[in-house]
C-alpha cells in the first residue's frame, strides 16, 4: 500500500518539480528543490526518486541530500506532508517502516564538518563546473560516459591533494598531474577512498587511497537500489553504463557478496576468455551460487566501454546481451566451457 501512496503524492508534487519526468514505473528525475540545482545549467536535473522497501526515496546527486519522499515532501509542503501521513496511517501504515525517518527535520545540505568532506568540497571540482574544452570534459567525451553520470565523478587539478583526506600516502603519491577522480561511498554516503584515473600516458594508471580501511572500496554503493538487480563490474567506467550498479576495481566481483544480497547479484566479467585469473573467479562464483554474464561469441571487445566506444553498442544493447546471457548453476559451467574456447 506504501508504494501506491507514494506514487500518489509523487504525482501531486510532480507539477512543482522543475524538469519532472517519469523515467519507469519506480523511478523520477527533476532538479532538485533543495539545493535547486546547478544555476549555470537550467536544465540539469540531478534529483531522483527510486522504489526500495515498499516506498520511494529521494537521492540528489548534485548535493548528496538523500531522505524518504516523506521527508522530501515534507520540505517542500509541511501541509501535505500533513495529508500524507494521515493517508499512510489510515492505511495502516503505522508504523512507516519505508519511511521510519518521517521525524525528519531538514537543515541546509553541506558536508560534515570533518577533515574528508571539507577536503572532498574544497580540493575536487565537480564536472558541471568545467566548460566543454577542459580536458576531464574531454576525455569522458571520448570514452562516451553518459552525461547524466557527471555527477558522480570528480576532478583534481594536481593528484597530490589526495594526501589531505588520508595519512601515509606522502611517500606513494610523487606526482602533481591532474586526473579523474572516481570517488567511492559507503551505504551511509561517508567517503571511503578515492581513486584518480589518469588523463594522458602517465605510468600509473589508477592512484587509489583509501580513507575508511575497515570500509569496503565498492563505487555506487551508496546508490543501489538493494531491492532490484544489481549489475557488479569490475571496473567503476564500465559501471557508468548500467542501471543499479556497482565496481569493485578488481576481479574479485563476487566479494561484494559480503555486502549486498547474492540473490540480487549479477557479476559482469571484463570478456577476456584467455585470462586465467577471470576463468578462476567465475568458477569460483559459479560454484559459490552467483549468477554471471558470460558473453557470448559476438562480443570481441574486452569491457563494457569498448563495447561503447569500438563496437558502436547502445547501453540498452549491452544491458539487453547481459540480461540475455546470465547464466547459474550447471548452465552457467556448461557456457563458461563454451566461452573459454572462443
Amino acid at each position: 500500500m506504501s508504494m501506491w501512496i507514494d506514487q500518489k503524492y509523487i504525482g501531486i508534487l510532480s507539477g512543482r518539480l522543475d524538469k519532472f519526468t517519469r523515467k519507469d514505473s519506480y523511478t523520477y528525475n527533476f532538479r532538485c528543490p533543495i539545493c535547486g540545482d546547478s544555476q549555470k545549467n537550467k536544465n540539469k536535473a540531478r534529483g531522483y526518486l527510486f522504489g526500495k522497501k515498499g516506498g520511494l526515496f529521494y537521492r540528489c546527486h548534485n548535493c548528496q541530500a538523500s531522505m524518504s519522499l516523506g521527508s522530501l515532501i515534507r520540505v517542500i509542503d509541511s501541509n501535505l506532508y500533513k495529508e500524507y501521513c494521515l493517508e499512510r496511517y489510515a492505511s495502516g501504515e503505522t508504523g512507516f517502516k519505508a519511511h521510519k525517518s518521517h521525524g525528519f527535520v531538514f537543515t541546509p545540505v553541506s558536508f560534515k564538518s570533518n577533515k574528508e568532506d571539507n577536503a572532498f568540497n574544497n580540493l575536487l571540482t565537480p564536472l558541471d563546473k568545467l566548460n566543454e574544452d577542459h580536458e576531464v570534459i574531454r576525455y569522458l567525451t571520448y570514452r562516451k560516459i553518459p552525461k547524466d553520470r557527471y555527477s558522480d565523478l570528480r576532478y583534481v587539478d594536481d593528484i597530490s591533494k589526495f594526501k589531505k583526506f588520508a595519512e601515509g600516502y606522502d611517500e606513494k603519491i610523487v606526482t602533481n598531474e591532474s586526473r579523474l577522480v572516481i570517488p567511492f561511498f559507503d551505504e551511509n554516503n561517508e567517503l571511503v577512498g578515492l581513486s584518480g584515473r589518469a588523463l594522458g600516458d602517465e605510468k600509473i594508471r589508477y592512484v587509489t587511497i583509501r580513507i575508511k580501511k575497515d570500509s569496503p572500496m565498492i563505487f555506487g554503493l551508496n546508490n543501489v537500489d538493494k531491492d532490484q538487480t544489481i549489475y557488479v563490474t569490475e571496473g567503476p567506467i564500465d559501471s557508468l553504463f548500467l542501471p543499479n550498479s556497482v565496481a569493485v576495481g578488481n576481479s574479485n566481483l563476487k566479494s561484494v557478496g559480503e555486502h549486498l544480497s547474492k540473490d540480487n547479484l549479477v557479476l559482469v566479467y571484463d570478456n577476456e576468455p584467455r585470462n586465467k585469473e577471470i576463468v578462476r573467479e567465475m568458477e569460483s562464483s559459479i560454484k559459490q551460487g552467483f549468477s554471471i554474464c558470460i558473453w557470448p561469441e559476438t562480443i570481441v571487445a574486452k569491457d563494457i566501454n569498448e563495447m561503447i566506444q569500438h563496437e558502436n553498442l547502445s547501453t540498452d544493447e549491452i544491458l539487453a546481451t547481459i540480461n540475455k546471457n546470465t547464466f547459474s548453476g550447471p548452465t552457467a559451467i556448461m557456457n563458461l566451457l563454451l566461452w573459454r574456447r572462443c
